[in-house]
C-alpha cells in the first residue's frame, strides 16, 4: 500500500501567497508546492506570455545555425529540413518547414520511415543529398548521436545544423551547429525543450537576428502538439509554449488540425491538454508507428481543407490498425506479466517475440509499465534483429539503464522515462539479466514505488467550485506540473455508498465537521466492495474536478486511492 507525502510548505512564503493573491491558505499551499513563492512568480506562472521566453542566443551556437541558414537562403540553395516519425518530430519538421518557407527559402521536408530507417538520422539520405545538391540539412528531434551520417554529409560539402532534445554525451564534432540543451557545457538554462521546442528557438533566433516579425504565433498549435506528445515536463518555457499552443489550437485555423479534431470527435473549445494527448497526439503518431509520417507532415502544413479532410480520414484508419495492434501487443504483454509478477528480484519486465509490430511496442510497454508499476521493455523481432521500447513509471533514467547495458544493444537512445534500442537476437538474454540488475540497483534506495506526493490536506467543505477554478488557473497539467492531488481524511462511510455502472463506487461520506457528500471512485469496485466500507473509516486522495451534467456545473471529488483507517463493526465482530 502506498504512502500519501503532503508536500511540506514553508509557512512565510504560504503567508506571502496568500495574502499578496488574495487566496486562501489551502489555493497557497497547492500553488507554493509547484515552487512558486512569490507574488511576481505565482502571477507569472498564472500568466504564460512570448516575452517569457529565454533569448534565442544563450545557446552557444545559435549565431552559427543562423548564419548558416541566412547563407543558403540568400543563394537559393536547396534546404532539406529531416525531421522524426514520432508526434514530436513531424510537428517540429512542420514548424521548421513552414516558417523557412515563409522566408522564401527553397525548403524540402524529409521524414525517417520507421521499419527502413530505425531510430536516429535515415543513412540513406546521405547518398540523395549529395545526389541533389542540397545546401543544408537541419535535424529536428533527431542528429544528437548519428556523428557518422553528419560526416558523410560534410565530407559531401553539405553542412548540418542538428536541432534536438535527446540525452548527449559529446558534441557531434562535424555538425556546422548544434543546437541542443543538453549537451554538456551548454549555456541555454532550459534543457527540457522537446524536439519541436528546438526547432522553434531556431525560427526564434533567425527572427531576431533579421530582425523582422515572422509572426511564429501561428506555429505554436505545432510546438503545443508537439510538446505534449513528447512528453516532456510542463515547466518554464514549456508551460508557456504549450499554454500559448493551446490558445492557437483552439482556433482550429490549421486545416490539418481542424481535419483531426473532426475525425478524433474532440471538442471544438474547453478541452484540456489531456484531452490532446489522448486524441490528437495519437493520430499524429499513428502513421510513424505502423507506415510513413510524411502524409502528417503534408497534413500539418497544408492550407487545402478538402486535401487535410481526405489526409485525416487515411490517418483515422491507420490509427484503428494501430489501435489493434496496440491491443494484441498489451495483451500478450500482460499475460507474460502476470507469470512474472511474484517472480523475487524481478525488477524489470523484458519480453520479445516475432509477433509484434516494431511501431506499437512503445504504446504497449508504457501501459504494462502503468499498470503494474514496472519498467517494461518489450521487443519485436525479426529476421534476427529485435527493435525494442523501454518505459518507466519513475524512479529510473531509462537512458541510464540502457548505457550501462550498450554492450548488448546495436544503438539505443531515449529520454529518462523513456527509450528506444536495436538488438540482435542472441544477445537479449542477456540484455535482460542486465537491465534487471541495473533497474534493481536504481531502485534500491528509491521510494518511488512506496510514496505518492500529494499537494495539501483539506476538508469535505473546501471542496468547492471556488477551489475548482483555482486550480484549473494552474493548467496545462502534465509531467512536471501535476494535476493536483489532495488527501481527505478521518471519513465516515455511509450506507448510500453503492456500486455505479460496472466498476465505480459511489461513496456517501461524512467528516467531523459533519460536513455530508457523495463522492467517486472511478473503478474502485477492483478494490473495494461497499459492504467492506460502510460503517467503517477511509482516508482518499483525490482530484477536484468540476463535473457538468445537464447544465448543471457541481464540484467533484474524484478518488483515485482508498486507505482504509478503520473496519466497518460488523467485519471487526467476523474476526473476533
Amino acid at each position: 500500500m502506498s504512502s500519501w507525502l503532503v508536500r511540506p510548505v514553508d509557512s512565510g512564503i504560504l503567508a506571502t501567497l496568500s495574502e499578496g493573491l488574495g487566496i486562501s491558505t489551502t489555493a497557497a499551499r497547492i500553488i507554493a508546492s509547484r515552487g512558486v513563492s512569490t507574488v511576481d512568480e505565482a502571477r507569472q506562472f498564472f500568466s504564460p506570455a512570448l516575452d517569457q521566453l529565454h533569448d534565442p542566443f544563450l545557446f552557444r551556437e545559435m549565431g552559427e545555425a543562423v548564419k548558416a541558414v541566412r547563407e543558403v537562403i540568400s543563394a537559393g540553395k536547396r534546404i532539406l529540413v529531416h525531421g522524426d516519425y514520432d508526434a514530436d518530430g513531424v510537428c517540429g519538421a512542420s514548424i521548421l518547414y513552414e516558417g523557412l518557407l515563409s522566408l522564401g527559402a527553397d525548403v524540402h521536408f524529409f521524414v525517417p520511415n520507421r521499419k527502413k530507417d530505425g531510430y536516429g538520422m535515415a543513412r540513406r539520405i546521405s547518398e540523395r543529398s549529395l545526389k541533389v545538391g542540397l545546401g543544408l540539412v537541419i535535424t529536428v528531434d533527431c542528429g544528437s548521436s548519428d556523428g557518422d551520417i553528419v560526416k558523410e554529409l560534410a565530407d559531401g560539402g553539405i553542412p548540418v545544423i542538428i536541432t534536438d532534445h535527446h540525452e548527449i554525451g559529446e558534441r557531434v564534432p562535424d555538425a556546422k551547429a548544434f543546437i541542443n540543451a543538453k549537451l554538456e557545457g551548454e549555456t541555454y538554462p532550459f534543457t527540457e525543450l522537446s524536439g519541436a521546442g528546438v526547432a522553434f528557438k531556431l525560427l526564434q533566433g533567425i527572427e531576431k537576428d533579421m530582425g523582422i516579425d515572422m509572426n511564429l504565433g501561428r506555429l505554436l498549435d505545432l510546438v503545443a502538439v508537439g510538446t505534449l506528445g513528447d512528453y516532456v515536463p510542463l515547466i518554464d518555457e514549456n508551460r508557456a509554449l504549450v499554454t500559448l499552443g493551446m490558445i492557437e489550437l483552439a482556433k482550429w485555423e490549421r486545416p490539418g488540425f481542424a481535419a483531426l479534431r473532426k475525425t478524433s470527435k474532440l471538442v471544438a473549445s474547453g478541452f484540456t491538454a489531456r484531452q490532446i494527448c489522448f486524441t490528437i497526439v495519437p493520430r499524429v503518431n499513428a502513421p510513424g508507428r505502423i507506415s510513413s509520417a510524411r502524409e502528417v507532415v503534408e497534413l500539418l502544413t497544408t492550407s487545402d481543407e478538402e486535401k487535410a479532410a481526405t489526409i485525416a480520414k487515411e490517418i483515422e484508419n491507420i490509427n484503428d490498425k494501430r489501435k489493434a495492434l496496440c491491443t494484441q501487443v498489451t495483451k500478450d504483454a500482460c499475460e507474460y506479466a502476470d507469470i512474472l509478477i511474484n517472480k523475487e528480484n524481478q525488477n524489470v519486465f523484458v519480453f520479445s517475440t516475432d509477433r509484434w509490430d516494431e511501431g506499437v511496442v512503445g504504446i504497449g510497454a508504457a501501459r504494462v509499465s502503468e499498470s503494474y508499476g514496472i519498467p517494461t521493455a518489450l521487443i519485436a523481432e525479426h529476421d534476427g534483429i529485435g527493435k525494442g521500447s523501454v518505459r518507466s513509471p519513475g524512479g529510473i533514467n531509462v537512458r541510464d539503464m540502457l548505457q550501462k547495458c550498450s554492450r548488448y544493444l546495436i544503438a539505443f537512445g531515449g529520454h529518462r522515462e523513456a527509450g528506444g534500442f536495436s538488438i540482435k537476437k542472441e544477445d537479449i538474454n542477456s540484455f535482460i539479466k542486465c537491465f534487471n540488475k541495473a533497474v534493481g540497483e536504481a531502485v534500491a534506495d528509491s521510494d518511488v514505488h512506496t510514496n505518492i506526493h500529494a499537494d495539501v490536506e483539506v476538508l469535505l467543505a473546501e471542496c468547492d467550485l471556488a477551489l475548482i477554478s483555482f486550480i484549473e488557473q494552474l493548467a496545462p497539467f502534465g509531467p512536471g506540473n501535476a494535476e493536483p492531488l489532495v488527501v481527505i481524511r478521518n471519513l465516515d462511510v455511509n450506507e448510500k455508498t453503492r456500486i455505479v455502472g460496472r466498476k465505480h463506487l459511489r461513496l456517501a461520506v461524512s467528516d467531523v465537521h459533519e460536513t455530508k457528500l457523495e463522492i467517486i471512485g472511478f473503478s474502485q469496485l477492483e478494490n473495494w466492495e461497499p459492504l467492506n466500507l460502510i460503517g467503517g473509516k477511509i482516508e482518499v486522495l483525490a482530484h477536484l474536478r468540476r463535473n457538468v451534467w445537464k447544465d448543471k456545473e457541481e464540484a467533484q471529488i474524484q478518488v483515485t486511492e482508498i486507505h482504509q483507517t478503520e473496519k466497518p463493526a460488523a467485519a471487526l465482530q467476523d474476526q473476533s
